[in-house]
C-alpha cells in the first residue's frame, strides 16, 4: 500500500503555537497538530457531525466543535459529551525527520 507524506510543519514551530491548522484540497481535510502532555498529535480539524470546526481546549484536556460543542478525547478520539454520537475524528500517523514533521496517509 502507497503511503502519502506530507510536511505540515516544524518542531520547533510547533512549540512556538498552541497548534497549527492547514487545509489540504488534495486531502480534503483540514489538520490540526498540536502538544499534549509532550506527544505530538496530528488529526482532522473537521467534526465528523456537521464538518465544523475543531479546536483545542488545552486547559480542559479536549477538542471541541465549535457550531455543536460536542467535545472529543484528545487520546482515543470519541465523543465525550454525546454517548449516542459514535463517529470519531481522524486520526494521522506521523514521522519526524530533520526537525520537520511530515503526516502520513496510508
Amino acid at each position: 500500500m502507497n503511503k502519502l507524506k506530507k510536511k505540515i510543519c516544524t518542531v520547533d514551530e510547533l512549540s512556538n503555537e498552541e497548534f497549527i491548522r492547514k487545509w489540504w484540497d488534495d486531502w480534503k481535510d483540514e489538520i490540526i497538530v498540536f502538544r499534549h502532555n509532550k506527544k505530538i498529535f496530528v488529526k482532522s480539524g473537521i467534526c465528523p457531525h456537521f464538518g465544523g470546526p475543531v479546536e483545542l481546549h488545552k486547559t480542559e484536556n479536549y477538542l471541541i466543535c465549535n457550531w455543536h460543542g460536542l467535545k472529543f478525547s484528545i487520546e482515543d478520539n470519541k465523543c465525550l459529551n454525546q454517548d449516542s454520537f459514535k463517529a470519531c475524528l481522524d486520526t494521522y500517523d506521523y514521522e519526524i525527520i530533520e526537525n520537520n514533521i511530515y503526516i502520513i496517509k496510508k
